[in-house]
């Protein structure tokens, strides 16, 4: 039997809050309705939050079926505030877990995060594996919370990805930038997207509650390079500059949670780390979105904000300008807090058609449509 086994640092259920994770819970979804009975072929590498699971294969349920989980290593829950690389943990825990792994040649190697890769090959040199890339990974090592200093280690874990990208069997990318960086280095790629569930919308969802732009929101990991700060300094002084009274509401944890909470008042409510069904609540309280990294592939929670018909405002970086539709579902900004303001002011003067276009165009990231172009892939390397 060839197995699928799918590597990432998350507990494959509702740690850590993100897109990645919810990528590839939609796969799973995916699998799991439409071919059920390769549930049993799959086995989940990851992480867990208690320290007794390590190293133990047990079966998680998951939209319907049981499906093997083997947790390598333990996960510190308060991202801001790690004392360990998890990166670094989760290869150790490879290492000691070869033996239960027992990975073979007709095995197919799903990986999502690229640490994972060398010890699959340094275990089984001719396993299949097939790679699905998040993000650019160029631009990972910026995103370094531990080794930021060190310079060696920066520069061998670039050298470490190029020879990934060379060697993989395949290769999936979310944004036409990620294609470009990786055609000199592989020929096996594959556009796809990240992938949504659609829901119905009630009645009235594209009104504005208050008559006017009034709560926004923010939603992902707290770190330097999502340039939170100017998103607060938007809404702090938002009133001042005549767009009238704002709340936002910044859901996530990170590195940066503990200098950015200091902020917090009548303008501005942080409410940390909260599981993934927790989020859908705040964006559906929210009138719009609010966006401002430095760089992204293509970020799950935008897709799910216009889900939900809600505009969002965002910079234009990585895959971001590929999901949205500036002007019609969204609006750019360059990354200044007056930059946010204008954008939401202008979102505010025609908010129903900003909210019933972002709502249509999100169906086209249907969790069915994207997994489907996925499996078909797949399936040339995990054989039935």
């Amino acid at each position: 039997m060839s197995r699928l086994l799918i590597y990432d640092t998350s507990n494959f259920v509702d740690f850590p809050i993100g897109g990645q994770l919810t990528s590839i819970r939609n796969f799973l979804r995916f699998l799991c309705e439409e071919y059920p009975q390769r549930a049993k072929e799959i086995l989940l590498v990851g992480v867990t939050l208690r320290p007794e699971e390590v190293g133990r294969v047990k079966k998680i349920r998951l939209f319907g079926r049981k499906v093997a989980f083997l947790p390598v290593a333990v996960a510190q829950k308060d991202l801001g505030n790690t004392s360990k690389s998890l990166r670094l943990e989760f290869v150790k825990g490879l290492l000691r877990r070869r033996k239960r792994l027992g990975i073979t040649k007709r095995d197919c190697n799903y990986i999502h995060t690229p640490e994972a890769y060398g010890v699959v090959k340094l275990f089984c040199r001719g396993t299949a594996c097939v790679i699905f890339s998040h993000g650019s990974y160029f631009n990972m090592e910026r995103g370094f919370r531990f080794f930021q200093k060190n310079v060696l280690v920066k520069k061998g874990f670039v050298l470490y990805l190029k020879w990934i990208l060379k060697d993989a069997d395949c290769i999936f990318a979310l944004d036409t930038n990620s294609l470009q960086d990786y055609k000199p280095y592989n020929a096996n790629l594959v556009r796809v997207a990240n992938s949504i569930v659609c829901p119905k919308l009630p009645q009235g969802r594209h009104v504005l509650k208050e008559g006017r732009v009034s709560e926004l929101v923010y939603v992902g990991r707290l770190s330097k390079d999502k340039r939170v700060g100017p998103i607060l300094e938007a809404v702090e002084g938002m009133e001042a500059a005549g767009g009238g009274r704002m709340h936002l509401t910044v859901v996530g944890d990170g590195e940066e949670y503990r200098h950015l909470a200091k902020r917090e008042g009548e303008a501005v409510h942080f409410v940390g780390a909260v599981a993934p069904k927790e989020v859908k609540g705040y964006m559906e309280q929210a009138d719009i979105l609010v966006m401002n990294s430095a760089f992204e592939g293509m970020p799950m929670t935008i897709l799910e904000a216009i889900s939900l018909g809600l505009p969002v405002v965002s910079t234009n970086v990585g895959g971001i300008g590929e999901a949205l539709h500036f002007g019609q579902d969204s609006e750019e900004t360059d990354g200044t807090a007056e930059g946010i303001r204008a954008a939401v002011r202008k979102i505010g003067k025609c908010y129903e058609a900003y909210s019933r276009k972002a709502y249509e165009n999100s169906k086209a990231y249907d969790y069915r449509v994207v997994n489907r172009k996925i499996y078909r892939v797949l399936e040339r390397h995990w054989k039935a």
